[in-house]
């Protein structure tokens, strides 16, 4: 929400965007996990499980998702948002990733959805490999898909510059669900949580990203190894959900139970979905926010807006569409 609402110069070098790439890689923990649960279930039960299975993921997964993601595209058709009138199947088909990437800037009101784009992609598909590769190949399939990522990143920036924004193309962006994914793998064949390998890893691997990150900042990027960059900071998101699992004590653990950081967890699907077309709601009803006086510091009031009014919509989300359908998820990790 800063990246989107806070003017440029405020923003520095510090990769605000970060938060999305442990999205993914969350998602492809908790969203593989769950598939590993229905078929270890179906394959014990026995017989035909495969399609009756996936059918029902997407039933649970759907419902929770897609009712809340169109009420918002539609509020963002209303409020003006000039890509998604002009581009509405391409939004409401979940194609806007592969959209995006060829256009020249990201689009106003709108921008986010390349991201809700990508995760229905790997709802659909990733059942598919969890259900279908043979179990004793599922390791090499997830780091297989690990490894597409860097590789396809490589070749778009190489071979088509139409594409200005390669990570919108879900296969560019596969290591973060694929990281999460061998998480919950290697959790399932009994990997302890916290495991300090892991964190070992995760450590060098941020570390390396770091260091990656600020020489692409700098203007010195490292000839291939950029290509990796992202992959990186994917296995040092995968330690610190293990470590999440594990548990945090002190300050950080009463900080992350507060009620207040629980209400926003609640409500974070409703203000990822809405917080980017609300400006353009406000810029209907409160012009008078965009007024001359409201620049410097002053801009942290119509920030300040912003986050209100999209808490507003977030919690009429989690209350009239979002909670209606937590029963199609009952028993199941929230993983939206």
């Amino acid at each position: 929400m800063w990246l989107h609402w806070s003017p440029a110069h405020w923003r520095g070098h510090f990769p605000f965007e970060i938060g999305l790439f442990f999205f993914l890689t969350l998602t492809g923990f908790l969203i593989t996990r769950i598939l590993l649960n229905e078929r270890e279930k179906a394959e014990l039960s026995g017989g035909k499980w495969r399609a009756k299975t996936y059918l029902s993921f997407q039933k649970r997964r759907m419902a929770r998702v897609l009712v809340p993601c169109y009420a918002a595209m539609l509020f963002a058709i209303l409020v003006g948002a000039p890509d998604i009138r002009q581009h509405w199947a391409i939004y409401f088909g979940h194609l806007s990733n592969f959209h995006m990437a060829f256009m020249d800037r990201w689009p106003s009101g709108t921008a986010h959805y390349w991201t809700l784009a990508l995760q229905i992609q790997f709802y659909l598909l990733w059942p598919l490999v969890v259900f279908y590769t043979p179990r004793r190949f599922l390791g090499t399939a997830f780091v297989s898909c690990v490894l597409v990522s860097p590789l396809s990143r490589m070749i778009l920036e190489k071979s088509f510059p139409e594409v200005h924004y390669s990570q919108a193309i879900t296969l560019a962006s596969m290591d973060y669900f694929a990281v999460g994914a061998l998480l919950a793998l290697a959790q399932q064949r009994g990997m302890p949580v916290g495991d300090r390998r892991l964190k070992w890893a995760a450590w060098i691997a941020f570390g390396a990203y770091v260091v990656l990150y600020g020489l692409n900042e700098a203007g010195r990027p490292v000839a291939g190894f950029c290509y990796i960059q992202q992959t990186l900071v994917s296995v040092a998101f995968a330690g610190l959900i293990s470590a999440t699992m594990a548990g945090f004590g002190g300050w950080l653990g009463k900080t992350l139970e507060h009620p207040g950081v629980q209400h926003v967890g609640r409500l974070s699907f409703g203000l990822y979905l809405f917080h980017t077309p609300v400006p353009l709601f406000l810029g209907l009803v409160l012009p008078w926010l965009w007024a001359p006086f409201f620049s410097g510091p002053w801009c942290l009031v119509r920030i300040l807006a912003f986050a209100l009014v999209s808490w507003g919509f977030a919690h009429l989300c989690w209350r009239y569409l979002e909670k209606r359908n937590d029963s199609t998820t009952s028993g199941q990790p929230k993983a939206t």
